[in-house]
């Protein structure tokens, strides 16, 4: 007989959601995106004011499933931040996603892993980006998906971002 550990908490030892568990904060997103509201480029702000020591744990369909956004083909799934203008900043637009599409209906659980299997989950958005606390932008980080090539389906995206909100270094 063998024991098996958490591989999670062997890499972040220090991380209790890993162990014992803790809170998650959940931010929702809704938009309503038709042919006429999309253009390439767009950004879709899921999530605002992270930390580098925040972790993002799951991006799921609000609705059950995530409608069909025909044509948007590459989208990618990244933090920004704002400059003093006020306009967003791109730190790393696709550390997450690169290029996924959405053209079929997203019925996963967990998209954020579904569309990308080799993201290391147990990271958080600091050593995702190679970013120490020194280099935190002010008013924090955002997470955005970017739609590189226009939707031209009428939907309603919803999504709940899971957020593990740091308590710890590690």
């Amino acid at each position: 007989m063998t024991d098996k550990v958490n591989a999670l908490n062997t890499a972040s030892p220090k991380n209790p959601r890993f162990q014992s568990g803790k809170n998650t904060r959940v931010v929702e997103f809704s938009a309503d995106l038709t042919s006429g509201n999309s253009d390439a480029g767009d950004l879709l702000i899921l999530a605002a004011g992270l930390s580098f020591a925040d972790r993002i744990s799951g991006l799921y369909p609000n609705a059950l499933t995530i409608p069909a956004l025909t044509s948007a083909s590459n989208n990618d799934l990244g933090f920004y931040y704002k400059d003093e203008t006020g306009a967003f900043v791109e730190l790393d637009k696709d550390i997450l996603w690169d290029g996924v599409s959405l053209t079929s209906a997203s019925t996963y659980g967990n998209l954020l892993s579904a569309k990308n299997s080799s993201l290391d989950q147990s990271k958080n958005i600091g050593e995702l980006l190679s970013l120490g606390v020194d280099k935190e932008p002010a008013g924090g980080v955002y997470l955005v998906l970017t739609m590189n090539t226009a939707n031209t389906a009428t939907a309603t995206v919803t999504t709940a971002t899971h957020i593990d909100v740091a308590t710890t270094a590690g």
